[in-house]
């Protein structure tokens, strides 16, 4: 229920209230109300039909869940929507003692309270119902039945999710301005000739192949023999990248329909066998424009001459990244915690460039119940990139 002529609320302690899956109708009243946060650039009616086709995507058109924070006294189809959220089910890695694991995961988005109910409590008691919720929430087909981890991006720093069990994780970006194509020194024009764009269906065939991916259930395994805890990671398949480039390519439809569509979606160096992936964010304010790198994928180096020729490929396809950014009069570049070789490629390209360890925006955060399960309680996030989000 939307109304604004509210009866006398019931306090967030109240045993009164229930935390429940919203009915296809109340998920809607959700939205309705959450756009005024969110919908930016789009009218409610755009925003309603951008939500309802990233709902169909296939990584979150069975796994997603709105929940809503009700009075149990109220009816069904009558109850005021005190707070809601989203929860999206991944796939996900863990590595213990040298055994790796499929496991599965929820991500946790769209947390709201309509401004008017504020302070009341509501949001705290949904995430403490929640917790409890996810716990087992669509776990009855998974070989574990109760979730280990859940993660959340948090936008109002990193305290309040904190004290409901999600913990910060490293939360850093690098910033690299767009740029026009330009002449280039001989070595540099050369590492660009070597680049090449990546379509969708290389995405999937350079980024998300079984090759790929069992690389990284090795990668977890022996950090799980090397040191101690577990080791956890979301599955980084292509689902994934779909969802991203459906929001992209909605906004871009909607918003920008004199420009071809966005069809390529990374780049790649097959020479030095390293790629990344891309989005581009539509936002409403100029700094919200932004191409976002989702993934890097390469192999470590074994030698000097290989680690240079692969930061040399890194900057050639960051620059790259530049060029797509102008082409879309988009205001940076950005991707998250930047290993020590993408940072020595960034410098190749802007000295003044530094590392930003973000406090308020973007949190990864992490809950860990492992421990509840026999597994201790030090867990390690792999692959904290920006695919994750959601």
């Amino acid at each position: 229920m939307i109304a604004a002529n509210i009866p006398t609320l019931p306090p967030g302690d109240s045993p009164d209230l229930i935390l429940v899956p919203a009915t296809p109708e109340e998920r809607i009243t959700s939205i309705k109300l959450n756009s005024i946060a969110w919908k930016g650039l789009l009218d409610i009616n755009t925003y309603i039909e951008r939500e309802d086709h990233l709902f169909s995507q296939k990584l979150t058109r069975n796994g997603l869940t709105c929940w809503i924070l009700v009075d149990k006294s109220e009816p069904e189809g009558e109850r005021t929507i005190l707070s809601s959220c989203e929860t999206y089910q991944k796939k996900a890695l863990l590595a213990h003692s040298g055994k790796v694991e499929d496991v599965s995961t929820h991500g946790i988005g769209s947390v709201y309270s309509r401004p008017e109910f504020r302070g009341k409590g509501y949001a705290k008691r949904m995430l403490e119902e929640l917790s409890v919720k996810l716990d087992t929430w669509k776990m009855e087909k998974e070989t574990r039945s109760r979730s280990l981890f859940t993660v959340l991006f948090s936008d109002i720093g990193k305290n309040f999710y904190a004290q409901f069990g999600w913990m910060p994780f490293l939360s850093s970006h690098i910033d690299l301005p767009p740029l026009a194509k330009q002449r280039l020194s001989n070595g540099a024009a050369a590492k660009e000739r070597e680049t090449r764009d990546l379509l969708a269906q290389d995405v999937q065939t350079c980024i998300c192949n079984e090759v790929v991916i069992n690389k990284l259930r090795d990668r977890l395994r022996d950090a799980s023999l090397s040191s101690t805890g577990s080791k956890i990671a979301i599955m980084p398949d292509f689902d994934h990248f779909v969802w991203h480039w459906a929001r992209e390519e909605f906004f871009a439809k909607r918003l920008m329909p004199q420009h071809s569509p966005p069809v390529i979606k990374g780049a790649g160096n097959d020479q030095a066998r390293v790629y990344c992936s891309w989005t581009r964010n539509f936002g409403e304010a100029p700094e919200d424009k932004v191409l976002y790198i989702l993934r890097w994928v390469y192999d470590d180096p074994t030698s000097a001459e290989e680690e240079q020729n692969l930061v040399e490929a890194m900057a050639a396809i960051l620059r790259r990244a530049q060029q797509e950014a102008d082409e879309w009069k988009l205001s940076k570049v950005e991707f998250w915690n930047p290993t020590p070789l993408l940072q020595k490629a960034v410098a190749m390209l802007d000295s003044d460039a530094r590392v930003v360890h973000r406090e308020k925006s973007s949190i990864s955060s992490l809950r860990w119940t492992g421990a509840e399960q026999g597994l201790g309680d030090d867990v390690e996030w792999f692959l904290n990139e920006k695919y994750t989000w959601c």
